[in-house]
C-alpha cells in the first residue's frame, strides 16, 4: 500500500517526519521495533513494509513517548496494523476481555484486565491512524466501543460479585432487572470519543426494581457499585489506567450521591434542569446495567429534551454556550476545541438546530456530529453544502485533538504552548515546519466560521462565535444593560468557565468551576434564593479576576469560599456588593490578606456597610468619648439588649480600626491607640451595668471599686488578639453590708460583681463575645480571690509579692470605677515599683523567665515573635527589668517601651546606643507582630514561609522592599538584642 492509498489529509499530510534533535534515539528505536516488521515483509505486503520502514516508526514513536510505552506493551500487533488489520487485533482484544472478565474473581485482576485491554486498543486505533491505515469515523467506533465494553464488563463483574456476598441475586448475562442504568453522555453517548478522553457518565437506580436481598439498602448498595465502577476503570496502578470516569453531568453533582434514583432524576429534569443540561441528553444512551430501564427513562424524559414548540426560548442559554474565552494572539496554546472555528463551533451549531427543531422532528435527534449533520441537510434547515463541508472539517479538528493527546495520553485540546514543541508536533502530523501546519489550521477554522452561519441563529452564533472579548469583561456600567454576560457564564457552560479560570490564573480551575457551580446550584444557605443566585452570578466575574490578580489565586479563592460558604442565607451582602463594586475589591483584599478578618466578616457580613459611611476612615474616638456614646446608645434598656448593642458597637468599632490598619490607612500608633480606647471603653460601661444590676438584686455597699489594666491593656499598646489583663480591686469597711433584701457583705458582693462583669465580658451570645479576660496578675494568681481588697493589695505588694510580679504591675494602669479609688490604688503599686531595685536580683528574675519560654521555643515558628531569643518575650523583660532597676527615677507607671527607654537615656542609665537599638527592635518586631495579628489569629498557625500576600502586606506595613530584607533586619534586631542583654 504507497502513501496514496493512506487516510491523509490536508491536517495530517503523511507519515510523521524525524525530529533531526533525536537522531540517535530514533536510531536506537528503529533497531528495537525493526524485527516486528520483518513479520509485514514475511507477509507478502512489501508496499507496506517500504512505506514505514524501522526508521518512520521510531520517529513515530519518540514524538509520542505514551505510544512508545504501549508499542513496547504490544510489540506483537505491529505487524498486523501495518497491514491494514487493527479492526482484526482489536476484535480479538474484545473477545479475550469478555472471557477475561467473566472469569476473573478479585479487583486487582479485573483492573490490570480493563488496562490492558484499553492500551491494546488504543495503540492500534493509533498507529493505524498515524500510518493512514485508519478513517476517523473507524477510530471513533473502535475508542467508543472499547470504553462502552469495558463498563459493561465491568458492572456485569460488580453485580456478580455482589451475589457472591449474599447482598444480590445472581445477575442476567444482559444485566436485566438489576436495577442499575448507566448512561452514556458526551462524546461517549455519540459514539465519537477521544483519544485520551474522560467517559461521561450519568448513573441511576431503581429502588423498588432490583434483585437485592434486602431492598431497603438500594441506595447504598448503587452508590457504592458506581464507586467501585469508577475506582476498577480509573484508579492508576502499574499496568496505567483505564477510563477516566466523570460523573459530573448527572443532576446538580456537587449535593447529589454518584447514584440517583430514578424518580428523583425526573423530578429534576422536569423542573430545574439547565439548558446545558438538555444539550447533554441530546447524545445520552444507555451502554450498560439494565438498558431495558434506560430506554424507558429516556422516553419518560423526551419531552424535556425534545420541546414540541419552535424552541427559540433555547437562544439565551446557548448564547452564554456559545461564548467563549479570546483566543490566544498566536498559535502556541491556542485550544482546538474552544477556540473560534474550532471543535466547539461546529458542535454548538448543530445542538442549537437539533434542539430548536428536533421537538418537531424525531429524525433530526441524532447522537452523533456527522449524523446530525446530514440530516438537518436532508430537512433543509442547512445546505448539503455545509453538512458535507462540517463533516469533513469535523474529522479535520478531531483527528488533530487526537494527535495531540497521543503524545502523552492526556485530555488536552490546546497546541503545544512554545515554538519548538509545536514545530514538532508540526512533524508528527507530516509537515515540514511549524507554517505549514498552521496555514492549513488557518483556512479549517476560517471554513468552520462560514460554514456555521445560518439566518435563523444569525443573532446567537454571531454574539457567541464573532465576539472574541472575555465575555465577562464588564464593568458596573454596563453590568444593567447586559447582565447574561455575567451571570450566565456560571449557570450554564462548565467547560467554558474552566477555560476562562485557566487564563486568568487559575491553577485548579476544575475545583474552583464545581464549587461555582455549587453555590449557584444553591447548594449554601446564602444561595437558596434566586435573587441571591442572580447577584452572586453577577458579582463573581469581578471578584474572581480580582482574585486572579494575586500571587496565590487557588487559596484566595479557597478563602472567598469560606466567607460565602459560611454566610446566613440572605441577599443583603450580596446586593450591597453589587452596588458598591469597590467594596467587593476590598471584600477580596481582605479576604486574601486576612483569614481573622475574613471569620469575623463570616459571622457578621453586614460589618461592610460601615464602609458606606464617610467617616469610616476618620481617626477613632478617645475612651471617654466612646464611653459617652455607648451610654447613650443603650439608655433605658433591658441589660441583655444593653450588652448585645455594645457588643455590636465594639465589633464595629474594632473592624474600623483594624481595616484602617490591613489597608494602610493608619499606622501602629493609631492601632494601638484606637484598639485601647475601645477595651477601655467597653470595661468601663460593663461595670457599670454590672454595678447596677448588683445594686438591683443586693443594693448598694459603702465603699468603692475599680479596674487596673495591666499588661497591653496597662500601655495601651493592643493589638488585635490580645486578651484584657486586669486587676479588680475594691476598698469598704469589713463590716460592710449591702441594703438589699439579699444583704451580702464585702468580699461576696465584690467577688460577685467581679463575676458578672467577667461573665458578660466573655460569655458568647448570639452577638458573639466581647473580650477575653485573664485575672491571673491577681496577688496569689489564681489561688486568690477575683476580687483583691485594697488593704491585701498592700500588704501583699508590701510583703509577698515575686520580682516578676513587680515586672508586671510597671504597667499598671487604672482605666475603670470610682475615680476616688486611683489614686489610693495607684499609689501602692508606684510605691513598689518606684524605687531602685537590685541589678542581679532582677536579671536573676528575668533568666528564670527566660528559661521558662525556653521550653516553648523548640516547635516555635520564626514569627512566633515573642517566643525567639532575642524577640519581644525578651525585650519586653529587658525593658520592665530596667525599668524596675532604676525604679527610682520614675514617679508613675504604665509607660511604654519607648517612654521608658527615653527616661533612662535622659536620667543617665544607659548608653543611648543601646537605647536606640532597643527602641528600634521594638517597635519593628512590634509592628510585624501587629501586622501578623491583623492577619492571623496566631503566629502559631502559619509556617516559616508566609503565603506570599501575607509577606507582602508585612513589607508594605514594615516599608521593607520585601519579606527577605525584613527577616534579615529581624534576625539581625535579635541578635543585637541578645547582646544588650548579655552585656546589661
Amino acid at each position: 500500500m504507497t502513501d496514496a492509498h493512506r487516510h491523509f489529509d490536508r491536517i495530517c499530510r503523511g507519515i510523521p517526519i524525524a525530529n533531526p534533535d533525536k537522531a540517535e534515539l530514533i536510531s536506537s528505536v528503529a533497531a528495537e521495533f525493526a524485527p516486528y516488521l520483518a513479520h509485514v515483509a514475511d507477509a507478502g505486503d512489501a508496499d507496506s513494509h517500504a512505506a514505514v520502514s524501522a526508521s518512520a516508526l521510531a520517529s513515530i514513536f519518540t514524538h509520542a513517548p505514551h505510544l512508545l510505552l504501549l508499542a513496547r506493551r504490544f510489540a506483537d500487533d505491529i505487524g498486523a496494523i501495518l497491514r491494514g488489520d487493527s479492526a482484526e487485533i482489536i476484535d480479538i482484544a474484545h473477545d479475550r476481555f469478555q472471557r477475561d472478565m467473566r472469569n476473573i474473581k478479585d479487583d486487582a485482576k479485573a483492573m490490570q484486565a480493563i488496562r490492558q485491554f484499553r492500551g491494546r486498543v488504543s495503540f492500534a486505533a493509533a498507529l493505524g491512524d498515524i500510518v493512514g491505515q485508519t478513517p476517523m469515523d473507524a477510530q471513533f467506533a473502535w475508542l467508543s466501543n472499547a470504553a462502552i465494553c469495558a463498563v459493561r464488563e465491568t458492572a456485569h463483574f460488580l453485580m456478580r460479585q455482589a451475589a457472591e456476598r449474599g447482598l444480590a441475586k445472581p445477575p442476567q448475562d444482559n444485566l436485566a432487572g438489576c436495577g442499575w442504568i448507566i448512561f452514556a453522555v458526551g462524546k461517549l453517548g455519540a459514539e465519537e470519543l477521544n483519544y485520551s478522553s474522560d467517559i461521561d457518565l450519568i448513573i441511576l437506580h431503581d429502588p423498588d426494581q432490583n434483585p437485592l436481598e434486602d431492598p431497603s439498602k438500594a441506595q447504598s448498595f448503587y452508590v457504592a457499585q458506581t464507586r467501585a465502577l469508577v475506582k476498577l476503570l480509573s484508579a492508576a496502578t502499574v499496568d496505567g489506567i483505564g477510563w477516566r470516569v466523570d460523573l459530573r453531568l448527572r443532576p446538580d453533582p456537587g449535593a447529589t450521591a454518584v447514584s440517583i434514583q430514578i424518580a428523583a432524576a425526573l423530578g429534576y429534569y422536569e423542573s430545574i434542569a439547565r439548558t446545558w443540561e438538555r444539550a447533554a441528553f441530546i447524545r445520552a444512551r444507555p451502554i450498560a446495567g439494565d438498558m431495558v430501564a434506560g430506554q424507558n427513562f429516556l422516553g419518560e424524559i423526551q419531552p424535556f429534551i425534545w420541546r414540541r414548540s419552535l424552541d427559540y426560548t433555547v437562544m439565551d442559554d446557548m448564547r452564554t454556550m456559545l461564548r467563549r474565552p479570546a483566543d490566544s494572539a498566536t498559535w502556541t496554546g491556542f485550544n482546538l476545541k474552544t477556540g473560534h472555528g474550532g471543535i466547539r463551533t461546529i458542535e454548538f451549531f448543530t445542538h442549537v438546530l437539533q434542539l430548536v427543531f428536533g421537538g418537531r422532528d424525531p429524525e433530526i435527534r441524532q447522537h452523533r456530529t456527522a449524523d446530525a449533520l446530514q440530516m438537518l441537510a436532508k430537512k433543509d434547515w442547512i445546505t448539503a453544502a455545509q453538512a458535507d463541508s462540517l463533516v469533513v472539517l469535523y474529522g479535520l479538528l478531531r483527528r488533530t485533538e487526537h494527535r495531540l493527546q497521543m503524545i502523552a495520553d492526556q485530555q488536552t485540546h490546546s497546541l503545544p504552548r512554545d515554538d519548538e514543541s509545536l514545530s514538532n508536533f508540526a512533524r508528527f502530523l507530516g509537515h515540514e515546519d511549524t507554517n505549514s501546519l498552521c496555514d492549513g489550521l488557518t483556512a479549517i477554522l476560517a471554513e468552520v466560521s462560514d460554514m456555521t452561519a445560518h439566518d435563523l441563529l444569525d443573532d446567537i452564533l454571531n454574539a457567541g462565535l464573532n465576539d472574541t472579548s472575555n465575555p465577562t469583561e464588564n464593568t458596573k456600567e454596563d453590568a444593567d444593560s447586559d447582565d447574561t454576560k455575567t451571570i450566565d457564564i456560571f449557570l450554564e457552560d462548565q467547560d467554558q468557565l474552566i477555560n476562562w479560570l485557566g487564563s486568568i490564573g487559575f491553577q485548579r480551575p476544575n475545583d474552583v468551576a464545581a464549587a461555582l457551580s455549587g453555590w449557584i446550584a444553591g447548594r449554601i444557605p446564602a444561595t437558596r434564593g434566586e435573587r441571591s443566585r442572580m447577584l452572586l452570578g453577577r458579582l463573581m466575574p469581578e471578584l474572581l479576576r480580582q482574585l486572579a490578580k494575586g500571587t496565590q489565586p487557588d487559596s484566595a479563592f479557597a478563602a472567598l469560599a469560606y466567607f460565602i460558604e459560611g454566610l446566613p442565607s440572605s441577599v443583603q451582602i450580596f446586593s450591597l456588593l453589587d452596588y458598591n463594586r469597590h467594596l467587593a475589591r476590598l471584600l477580596c483584599d481582605i479576604i486574601v490578606l486576612s483569614p481573622r478578618l475574613t471569620q469575623i466578616l463570616k459571622r457578621n457580613p453586614m460589618l461592610f456597610e460601615l464602609l458606606l459611611y464617610k467617616e469610616f476612615f476618620d481617626p477613632l474616638p478617645d475612651a471617654h468619648s466612646i464611653a459617652d456614646h455607648m451610654r447613650t446608645i443603650i439608655t433605658g434598656q433591658d441589660v441583655e439588649d444593653a450588652l448585645d448593642n455594645i457588643k455590636r458597637h465594639t465589633r464595629e468599632l474594632r473592624f474600623r480600626a483594624e481595616l484602617q490598619a490591613i489597608s494602610l490607612s493608619s499606622d501602629r500608633s493609631a492601632l494601638e491607640r484606637s484598639l485601647s480606647a475601645i477595651a477601655e471603653a467597653t470595661i468601663q460601661i460593663v461595670l457599670e451595668l454590672a454595678r447596677a444590676d448588683m445594686e438591683r438584686r443586693h443594693g448598694k455597699i459603702p465603699g468603692l471599686c475599680g479596674i487596673i489594666a495591666l499588661g497591653r491593656l496597662g500601655i495601651s499598646q493592643l493589638t488585635a488578639t490580645s486578651d484584657l489583663d486586669i486587676l479588680f480591686v475594691y476598698d469598704a469597711p469589713i463590716a460592710a453590708k449591702s441594703d438589699g433584701s439579699r444583704s451580702l457583705d464585702a468580699a461576696s458582693y465584690y467577688i460577685r460583681l467581679t463575676q458578672t462583669f467577667v461573665s458578660w465580658m466573655t460569655t458568647q451570645s448570639a452577638e458573639g463575645a466581647l473580650y477575653e479576660i485573664d485575672l491571673r496578675l491577681r496577688p496569689e494568681g489564681s489561688a486568690g480571690a477575683i476580687a483583691t481588697p485594697l488593704v491585701r493589695l498592700s500588704h501583699y505588694i508590701d510583703t509577698d509579692i515575686w520580682l516578676w510580679e513587680k515586672l508586671a504591675l510597671t504597667k499598671a494602669r487604672f482605666v475603670a470605677g470610682d475615680k476616688a479609688l486611683s489614686a489610693p490604688a495607684m499609689k501602692i503599686i508606684c510605691d513598689a515599683i518606684n524605687q531602685a531595685h537590685d541589678h542581679d536580683a532582677v536579671m536573676s528574675s528575668i533568666a528564670d523567665m527566660q528559661k521558662r519560654m525556653e521550653a516553648s521555643r523548640k516547635d516555635a515558628s520564626k514569627w512566633q515573635l515573642r517566643l525567639q531569643a532575642g524577640g519581644l518575650g525578651d525585650l519586653d523583660l529587658l525593658i520592665q527589668g530596667l525599668r524596675l532597676i532604676y525604679g527610682n527615677h520614675f514617679t508613675d507607671s504604665g509607660q511604654a517601651p519607648a517612654d521608658i527607654l527615653a527616661s533612662l537615656v535622659t536620667t543617665g542609665q544607659i548608653d543611648n546606643n543601646d537605647a536606640h537599638t532597643l527602641a528600634d527592635a521594638h517597635m519593628v518586631m512590634g509592628n510585624a507582630q501587629h501586622a501578623l495579628r491583623l492577619s492571623i489569629q496566631s503566629a502559631q498557625t502559619v509556617n516559616d514561609d508566609l503565603p506570599p500576600a501575607l509577606g507582602q502586606f508585612l513589607s508594605s506595613w514594615l516599608d521593607t522592599p520585601d519579606i527577605n530584607q525584613l527577616m534579615i533586619k529581624l534576625d539581625e534586631m535579635r541578635a543585637s538584642v541578645r547582646a544588650i542583654m548579655t552585656r546589661l
